[in-house]
This record gives C-alpha cells, sequence and structure tokens, in this order.
C-alpha cells in the first residue's frame, strides 16, 4: 500500500542461504579437485576410517610450510621435511583416533577457492558446514595440488588468512 517492503526474518534469510548453497554443483568426492579431496577426508571422518583419512592429507607439504614458518633456512632439506611430515602424521593419527569429529549429518558447501602461495600449488578453501542443529560454520583449509592429485593440508587460522 505504502511501498514498504516487509523485513525478511532471520529464518527467511538463512532458508535463502540455504537454497542457493544447495543449488552450486556438488563436486565430486575425488582428488581431482581441492573441494574433492575436503570431501573424501570429511567421508574418512564420518566412518572413522584412520588410513582414508590420513590417505587425504599431504603431511610433507605440511611439514615444508610449518618449517618455512620456524625455520625457513630448512625448508628445503629432505631429510628434516621428511621427520617433520612422519612426526605431523603421527600426531595426526593420535589425535584424530582419540578425538573422531562427529560428521552425522553435516552438509558441505564451498563458495570460495583462492591461490594462497605464490609459485605454489596450495589454495585456501572457503567451506560452510550446515550442522545437524540448523546452525551454519565457516572453515577455511589450505589444500595442495602435488603429484596431480589434491589433498588436504589444513585449516587457515587467522595468522595466515
Amino acid at each position: 500500500m505504502f511501498g514498504f517492503k516487509r523485513k525478511k526474518t532471520k529464518e527467511q534469510e538463512m532458508q535463502e542461504a540455504l537454497e542457493e548453497l544447495r543449488a552450486m554443483p556438488r563436486p565430486a568426492a575425488d582428488f581431482t579437485t581441492p573441494e574433492g579431496a575436503i570431501l573424501c577426508l570429511e567421508d574418512a571422518m564420518r566412518r572413522r576410517d584412520i588410513e582414508a583419512a590420513v590417505a587425504s592429507k599431504d603431511f610433507e607439504v605440511e611439514g615444508v610450510l610449518m618449517l618455512l614458518k620456524t625455520m625457513p633456512d630448512l625448508a628445503s632439506d629432505t631429510k628434516l621435511v621428511a621427520q617433520t611430515a612422519e612426526t605431523l602424521e603421527l600426531a595426526y593419527r593420535k589425535e584424530l583416533t582419540g578425538n573422531w569429529p562427529n560428521m552425522e549429518g553435516v552438509e558441505s558447501y564451498f563458495v570460495d577457492c583462492q591461490p594462497a602461495f605464490e609459485d605454489l600449488s596450495i589454495v585456501a578453501v572457503t567451506e560452510i558446514n550446515l550442522m545437524p542443529d540448523g546452525q551454519l560454520a565457516r572453515a577455511n583449509l589450505l589444500v595442495a595440488k602435488r603429484n596431480g592429485q589434491w589433498k588436504v593440508l589444513h585449516p587457515v587460522d587467522d595468522e595466515e588468512e
């Protein structure tokens, strides 16, 4: 009557956002895309399959990144990188098997993918998770391509963003 638009409720806004997310193309759960590698890792977590979870990650690249942060001069030392990767994998196995995340009913949507480092095949993927209780959670994950396959590294913290 007066040309006023009704303000949308939070529920309406949430429903519209979910419709947009669900309309997006779904990547295949494989290692051909960064998003697919994340889906492989999440599937392994749902199944509590430690070997599949480990196979979805690249501890060697993680080791290089860790060394670049802490001891840049040693990041090209192949023996140290291998030792660091082994230590990271062992710690990951222990942490994950002792504290599996509950991924049941979690829906994953990918809204952005940006190069994370110049000259490296590493991207930062922004993922939105719809939790079973209806809440949305946002995560940024680093994913690396090596030997023709994408593998998950780790979540990006505020310092790395």
